[in-house]
């Protein structure tokens, strides 16, 4: 274990439950297709961490499939549609990469 008392992570109303491999998003869950779901757990799993574009590709794409630059742009847009007004966004850093960060529900 690295430190995780709990199976459960959080980001603002966000959940993961890593053994179910389930997110909610303030209590219901959240619907996402399997890369979706590999790059917000990555983004989960960084806590607060900048992760690059790069280091996403490794963990969603598969050796022998081949990804464009433009895949992880795309799941990224999608993933913040479907969390957009709800708390949680993802953060693009210039030259560093995404994150997963808890809103104001006011902002």
């Amino acid at each position: 274990s690295h430190g995780h008392d709990s199976a459960e992570l959080a980001c603002g109303p966000l959940c993961y439950d890593s053994v179910g491999r389930v997110f909610t998003l303030g209590g219901e869950m959240l619907s996402l297709t399997p890369r979706e779901h590999a790059v917000l757990e990555v983004l989960m799993l960084r806590g607060g961490k900048a992760v690059s574009k790069e280091a996403l590709s490794e963990k969603i794409f598969t050796l022998d499939q081949t990804s464009s630059p433009d895949a992880i742009e795309i799941y990224v847009h999608r993933l913040r549609k479907k969390l957009e007004g709800r708390g949680v966004a993802i953060v693009t850093l210039r030259g560093l990469g995404y994150l997963l960060e808890a809103k104001d529900a006011a902002a």
